[in-house]
């Protein structure tokens, strides 16, 4: 007589054993978790970055900008010859400032009383600098 054997799906697994799927959901829950700190912990370590700093956009915007502009309307202009160089304050009043990131990576072409206005070059970070800056002195001009 041919005595036939129950076959499971799974396999038998010796006591104590984790069957194999399990196994496998741990180790992917494992990674989900382990890429989720991950992710949190770069962020946080980020955090801040991309906002930029007032004190190192007011910096660059002396060495660059107030050669031509003026922080707020109405200020002595830097330059007398250059009369239509908008105040950097309103520059938050007729654009939105994220706006600019791309202009001022790419390089601003506009001019001002017939001058060309001078190309700088700017690293991400200078430039996340200069729009926290613009956005201090809109918000300055707003609150006046």
């Amino acid at each position: 007589m041919l005595c036939y054997r129950r076959t499971d799906q799974t396999r038998n697994n010796h006591p104590g054993e984790l069957p194999l799927q399990k196994i496998s959901l741990v180790i992917l829950a494992t990674g989900v978790v382990a890429a989720g700190l991950w992710g949190v912990g770069d962020y946080m370590s980020r955090k801040g970055e991309a906002h930029g700093d007032v004190v190192r956009g007011q910096s660059i915007a002396e060495q660059t900008c107030l050669r031509c502009h003026t922080k707020f309307a109405g200020d002595p202009l830097p330059d007398p010859a250059i009369t239509d160089a908008p105040a950097l304050a309103s520059f938050g009043q007729r654009w939105p400032l994220e706006n600019l990131e791309e202009a001022l990576a790419e390089g601003i072409s506009v001019s001002h009383d017939d001058l060309t206005m001078p190309e700088f070059t700017l690293t991400p970070e200078s430039i996340a600098d200069l729009l926290v800056y613009f956005e201090s002195l809109t918000d300055a001009a707003n609150a006046k």
